[in-house]
């Protein structure tokens, strides 16, 4: 509990003293178009399935977006943090943008965010995410990746190609089983996307195709020791070919969005990798006139080549097969379901409550996560939230259920 306290206390102190800075630095931060954060927070429980409760989290968050003359501009942005104990520091983003006439060019470590659905993004596999940080904004979980973007615009349509020389993964909590020993195994690969998009009209949309490693890691089968079952997180290729659309219908807004998975599984030499997959999410969003924002999205996933994992024979690669499916997903050969978003402002918009929502149809596990913020002043904010877990120990949701967790973050806007 102390730990929380002094990250809140760190983040005010060093907050007042950045407010005091004297004109000459105010001038160079200008130049910089440097922005940041200070933020401290209080977690009832780590997201790592690791059993560790009553956490504090400090972390420092910086971005400058200078101008390298009328064409270019570099960004930088990275954090460094606390998380429980858990210290490390990432550079989300690091590049130069140079722009001539329609061709936009783009070289370095950057946030590659597609699909235009609300979270659930079938298209969304560029850049990785760390599931296992301690923030209330799962934005914040994403990680920057090497990549060298060019876009020609043609009117409302703009085509893009990327080349991504080095990999990251997602990082995804795992339980600590006894008997059982996990290693996380990331190749080194490259990969490259391409993307035609129309913008900036009522119907506007894209097609996309990515040819790559999977962020998503497969739980596989190494072999059994004398100690214990060896298993493995270990990324593998897929490619995929992928879709989205947005239009307005009156004051609503009607999003699409759907992909189709090729991956590299076999059944005799990879019979644990994901099998290939269609996933597709359509929903509805409006802002109501005293204020509330609604979003209602269906979502359905079908498995192709499916086999029950609890069908096999035996025991240990039952057990194996299905923690497999349930980390991919792929307990089902359909799986489908509802999410959720509600959000309204009150208070000349200093106090917000969410509600977001996910909640399977096909074995009713889901997960909750309403939280309030409220903005004590310009640069001090503070959220309270909690992440609520729930369903059978053989769902892809419930088996999260560990990660349930109170917390309360206090941020202060350099």
């Amino acid at each position: 509990m102390l730990r929380w306290q002094l990250a809140v206390l760190a983040c005010c102190v060093a907050g007042s003293a950045v407010a005091a800075e004297d004109e000459s630095r105010t001038g160079l931060r200008e130049w910089l178009n440097a922005s940041g954060s200070l933020r401290g927070a209080y977690f009832s429980s780590s997201r790592e399935l690791d059993d560790r409760q009553n956490l504090g989290a400090a972390s420092v968050w910086l971005r400058a977006a200078p101008k390298l003359g009328d064409a270019a501009t570099m960004t930088l942005e990275g954090w460094s943090r606390d998380d429980g104990g858990r210290r490390q520091s990432h550079l989300r983003e690091g590049y130069i943008n140079v722009r001539s006439g329609p061709v936009d060019l783009r070289v370095g470590q950057q946030i590659i965010a597609w699909g235009r659905a609300d979270e659930l993004n079938p298209t969304d596999n560029l850049s990785p995410r760390d599931f296992t940080l301690l923030t209330p904004e799962s934005d914040d979980q994403r990680l920057g990746t090497a990549a060298a973007r060019l876009t020609y615009h043609f009117g409302d349509y703009a085509m893009t190609a990327i080349w991504l020389p080095s990999f990251r993964s997602n990082v995804i909590p795992i339980p600590h089983t006894p008997g059982v020993d996990v290693a996380r195994q990331v190749p080194d690969g490259q990969g490259a996307a391409f993307k035609l998009e129309r913008s900036g009209t009522r119907w506007e949309g894209s097609l996309s195709f990515y040819d790559g490693l999977d962020v998503n890691p497969d739980l596989v089968f190494l072999g059994v020791n004398q100690n214990a079952a060896d298993l493995a997180l270990r990324n593998h290729r897929i490619r995929v070919f992928g879709g989205d659309v947005a239009t307005v219908a009156g004051p609503w807004g009607l999003r699409g969005e759907a992909a189709y998975t090729w991956t590299s599984y076999d059944p005799v030499m990879r019979p644990l990798v994901k099998k290939p997959f269609f996933y597709g999410v359509a929903g509805a969003d409006r802002t109501f006139d005293n204020g509330i924002y609604v979003n209602v999205q269906y979502y359905l996933r079908h498995i192709s080549n499916f086999q029950d994992p609890g069908g096999i024979g035996d025991p240990l690669l039952r057990e194996i097969a299905v923690q497999s499916a349930l980390t991919v997903n792929q307990r089902d050969r359909f799986e489908h379901g509802l999410s959720l978003r509600l959000s309204d402002k009150w208070f000349n918009n200093t106090l917000e409550a969410e509600l977001a929502a996910v909640v399977s149809l096909t074995r009713g596990d889901q997960v909750w996560r309403p939280k309030v913020i409220y903005a004590i002043n310009d640069q001090l904010k503070l959220t309270v939230g909690v992440d609520v877990f729930a369903g059978g120990s053989n769902t892809f949701y419930g088996r999260l259920r560990d990660n349930s967790a109170f917390y309360v973050e206090m941020k202060y806007g350099l």
